[in-house]
């Protein structure tokens, strides 16, 4: 978890509600999900971002319930702050 705030978060074009250090969001439906994506979101007014290359050689997941725990380091480099786990519920 981060000890940062988050703001104006997307995954994969899918906005979500701004979210408190250790707290989580609601869960929304995707056609299609895979075990990293697209985040960017904003910190203290700063925009970071994961930004994947592609998908190449990756199988889509599975019907269920998952999560992206997205966590964020010290750094204030934009694409080097974030980082990304799957968790499967």
């Amino acid at each position: 978890m981060s000890q940062f705030d988050f703001q104006n978060i997307t995954v994969n074009n899918v906005n979500f509600q701004n979210v408190n250090s250790g707290q989580s969001t609601q869960y929304k439906m995707f056609e299609t999900a895979y075990r990293y994506a697209f985040i960017e979101l904003e910190i203290e007014g700063n925009i970071y971002t994961i930004q994947p290359i592609d998908y190449v050689g990756e199988t889509p997941l599975g019907n269920g319930d998952y999560t992206y725990q997205i966590n964020a380091n010290d750094s204030q480099d934009q694409y080097g702050k974030l980082s990304l786990i799957l968790v499967k519920k």
